[in-house]
């Protein structure tokens, strides 16, 4: 469980790590979790809903489910998803089929692609935001991922 103190107006912030995700009604089998001790450094694929606690240095993609960042968690380099939630660190490309959104408690630095972008209040941001090349950079990484899966 992901714990928050208070945000700026109040309202207490404690939440469940698959509260980030933007389902809400999922079947616990369809999610995978990372956890806050875990640290990868390389390559990280999912065809379900991926929660990340910990650190992961290297390419991550799930670009048919949901991808949830923690408040504790940083992720770094390129990033694919369906939907992107970050509550923690996120540096490099982010890239989502459907929407990024920055909760007040992430931090994000590094190139944004998405058809919709959500930015709370009291959340960093810096970089480039690019919603017209959302259709041809999601298929030249679902184009890649192909390409890689196939060289396995």
């Amino acid at each position: 469980m992901l714990k928050h103190d208070l945000n700026k107006n109040g309202k207490s912030l404690e939440q469940k790590s698959s509260d980030l995700l933007p389902e809400r009604n999922l079947n616990p089998n369809e999610i995978t979790s990372i956890g806050r001790t875990i640290v990868i450094k390389g390559e990280v694929r999912a065809d379900e809903h991926l929660i990340i606690e910990g650190t992961v240095e290297g390419h991550i993609a799930v670009p048919n489910h949901g991808l949830a960042v923690g408040q504790q968690a940083v992720v770094g380099d390129e990033v694919i998803a369906r939907t992107i939630t970050i509550g923690g660190t996120a540096k490099g490309k982010l890239t989502a089929v459907e929407t990024i959104e920055i909760l007040d408690t992430g931090h994000v630095e590094g190139r944004i692609v998405a058809k919709k972008i959500s930015i709370d209040e009291g959340a960093y941001f810096h970089g480039v935001v690019d919603p017209k090349l959302a259709d041809a950079v999601i298929a030249v990484q679902r184009h890649k991922l192909k390409q890689n899966t196939e060289s396995l």
